[in-house]
């Protein structure tokens, strides 16, 4: 991983501290810039090389969601990640509606703050695992139905195992497997295997 730039915008000097103090350690990270205010943040956006902006949410006077869509236009490759004491699904939607990458709850630990910056760097979105619990619940429907052989998919996709191997051992044709497949995507609300797999697991089709 090249070495990048982070911005830490934060009204708080305690946790503007603390963050710092955290990704000093992180050999990756070339230079650790903190700003206080939005004057600040702009100013050190256009003056220094910032591949990643850590953005409190409730910013002091103001609220970042009504001014990282103008950061997101002027900076399209710049990675914004927010912090919040906010955990409820309705604020982490706005936020990565109004333009963030990313998105961390303040009571997380540290390791998770480096995990989404990590996975925001190489796969371009991530939230935290508490952001990731608060939209489950929301989205997930009560009573997802699935049929018995949607359950053996399901069971065998957790279990890791691949198409032709999920075919051989159901005695289906590797084509049903995918029908399979793309109808537990639409009853999990989800895009890929990855999703599918989290929320599963989430949900606690595991056990099943």
């Amino acid at each position: 991983m090249s070495k990048i730039g982070i911005l830490i915008a934060d009204d708080h000097d305690l946790i503007l501290q603390g963050l710092a103090n955290l990704l000093v350690e992180e050999e990756w990270i070339a230079q650790i810039h903190q700003a206080r205010t939005k004057i600040d943040v702009l100013r050190i956006l256009q003056n220094e090389q910032i591949q990643v902006l850590i953005q409190d949410v409730k910013f002091g006077a103001d609220d970042a969601r009504s001014f990282i869509p103008d950061i997101r236009n002027k900076y399209p490759e710049l990675k914004i990640i927010a912090l919040s004491s906010l955990g409820d699904s309705a604020s982490i939607h706005s936020v990565m509606n109004a333009g963030a990458n990313g998105y961390v709850v303040k009571s997380e630990s540290g390791s998770q703050l480096i995990s989404v910056i990590k996975n925001v760097l190489s796969e371009g979105q991530a939230l935290s695992i508490e952001s990731q619990k608060a939209l489950f619940k929301t989205q997930a429907s009560p009573e997802i139905q699935l049929s018995i052989r949607e359950k053996e998919v399901l069971k065998a996709i957790l279990e890791e195992l691949p198409t032709k191997e999920i075919a051989a051992h159901l005695f289906l044709s590797e084509k049903t497997v995918e029908h399979y497949r793309a109808t537990l995507f639409v009853k999990f609300n989800v895009k890929n295997v990855t999703g599918l797999v989290k929320k599963a697991i989430f949900l606690g089709f595991w056990q099943d």
